[in-house]
């Protein structure tokens, strides 16, 4: 089984408006393509090229898994004809009240008309690959775990959305603070290596968060307009070498 992050995450608002960059990978087995959610409209050439350079065709992924239904982690469903697609039965019941501002129009609509698994704790995507509970940051938000090289590898989704979250338990942007807690206690005991909605890759040792990437991203301003270092600013994110474990874990 293979991992690759198609589109990065970064873990930052901006004054004006959510920035909206969250992870979206794709999982590799000798029979399947996977995808785990699929990031917001603004990523979609990006996500494009990035398949395209793994040598995969939108129609040749036959699984999509969604976190959570948020537009930053669903609204390139759409790339996808062939897939079915897998939600969890409460973020399903969540959606379909259509009380929350961030889920984007007609994608329950979409997905109602696709090939749509809904999923619980424990439900298995296929081998060495499961669904659990991970609720919080909405009511039916999932991660996957992954069993890869003799470990377990977490794709969080939002209940993690980065590495101070992994490391604290406490959350900024949840439904449920204590559902969150609960959930982030749950993969740092599960996960040898968790991939955050919203931040590169952590390694969990014991009590200790330990940040293996860090990510950035670069803003230009268009030609003949000053600002920056010649039109370009780059944020990048300190890179701590580890994180210990907090009292309450």
């Amino acid at each position: 089984m293979k991992v690759e992050v198609l589109c990065r995450g970064f873990p930052g608002k901006a004054d004006v408006g959510f920035l909206g960059f969250s992870n979206v990978a794709l999982i590799t087995t000798e029979r399947e393509r996977i995808v785990f959610d699929t990031g917001a409209m603004g990523v979609r050439l990006n996500l494009l090229d990035a398949l395209e350079k793994c040598s995969v065709r939108p129609c040749d992924v036959n699984k999509v898994v969604l976190s959570h239904l948020h537009y930053d982690h669903c609204e390139n469903a759409y790339l996808f004809p062939n897939a079915a697609f897998f939600v969890s039965e409460d973020e399903w019941d969540y959606a379909i009240k259509g009380d929350d501002l961030l889920i984007p129009h007609g994608i329950v609509d979409f997905l109602k008309g696709r090939n749509l698994c809904l999923v619980k704790d424990g439900t298995d995507i296929a081998q060495g690959l499961k669904v659990i509970s991970t609720p919080g940051h909405t009511p039916g938000g999932i991660s996957l775990v992954l069993e890869i090289e003799g470990g377990k590898w977490v794709l969080a989704g939002d209940v993690v959305k980065n590495r101070i979250e992994l490391a604290t338990g406490h959350v900024d942007m949840t439904l449920d603070p204590a559902a969150s807690e609960h959930s982030i206690a749950k993969i740092r005991k599960l996960a040898h290596r968790v991939l955050p909605g919203h931040d590169g890759w952590l390694r969990v040792d014991g009590g200790r968060v330990t940040v293996e990437e860090s990510p950035s991203i670069t803003v230009m301003l268009p030609e003949g307009m000053k600002g920056g270092a010649n039109r370009y600013f780059n944020l990048t994110v300190e890179e701590p070498i580890a994180i210990g474990q907090q009292d309450h874990y």
